[in-house]
């Protein structure tokens, strides 16, 4: 890879580091070092070691594809012999969106300056590549809205363990009997929905625009791989046409 390019990708991760350190530190004040801790130690050692495509020796890059195909496929076999640890693997997954959403907030900006940036460069494969970073966009937007939303689940529990509701304006104490759910994000469990209103219709709002670049991205792609073909057997006919067309005195030996 060229050192521009290295250079590239290493201040896209910094800059996705940094901005989602700094939106957890405006979203969570003091308790941020979690959000440090857990997520951005984590990511800076996945972005060191998987994501910076520093050279590395192939032997090495083929034994790290088997090291994760033999960990995703005993993951899926022990989901498949225990179900509850699907149980426990969406739990973690809950707990990483809850907390690290911001970071997600982060990958998403920096994705839609690199889809713009795609855009204003002039290339056959400027049309898929600004597609794949669109889609890539819209997905984060999508996973720090819905972790965002997450953060919002029992904001209205004194006690999650016992069900225990705050005391309302009233005085009084809110009497449990409500609903949670996960999708559509909602949690009247003790009265009021507490996940802010804009959070659904943003989900909804961003499902659609990532199908509709996902598929921009899909057509683009055949598109180019159309043209490329195309261009490959006209180069075939224009290095075979001046032999056809010559005479059988200049084409006799």
């Amino acid at each position: 890879m060229k050192p521009t390019r290295l250079v590239e990708h290493a201040a896209a991760i910094a800059v996705t580091l940094l901005g989602g350190t700094v939106v957890a530190f405006a979203a969570y004040d003091g308790d941020a070092i979690s959000f440090i801790s857990l997520v951005v130690v984590p990511a800076l050692l996945v972005a060191l070691f998987v994501l910076l495509p520093v050279p590395r020796p192939r032997g090495l890059r083929r034994s790290g594809w088997r090291a994760a195909a033999v960990l995703g496929g005993g993951l899926l076999l022990l989901t498949a012999i225990t179900p509850k640890f699907a149980l426990l693997l969406v739990l973690i997954a809950m707990l990483y969106l809850t907390i690290g959403w911001p970071l997600a907030a982060s990958a998403a900006c920096v994705a839609a300056v690199a889809a713009v940036r795609s855009a204003l460069s002039p290339g056959p494969a400027t049309a898929p590549r600004t597609w794949g970073r669109m889609s890539w966009t819209w997905l984060l937007s999508a996973v720090a809205t819905y972790g965002y939303g997450l953060t919002h689940l029992n904001d209205d529990m004194l006690d999650v363990k016992d069900g225990e509701c705050r005391v309302i304006p009233s005085g009084e104490q809110a009497e449990p009997g409500g609903t949670q759910t996960l999708l559509p994000l909602s949690d009247t469990l003790c009265g009021a929905d507490t996940v802010p209103g804009f959070v659904n219709l943003l989900l909804a709002a961003l499902a659609g625009l990532l199908a509709a670049s996902a598929t921009m991205y899909v057509v683009s792609r055949c598109s180019a791989s159309r043209a490329r073909k195309h261009d490959h057997r006209h180069e075939d006919r224009t290095r075979v046409l001046p032999s056809s067309i010559a005479g059988p005195d200049e084409a006799a030996p």
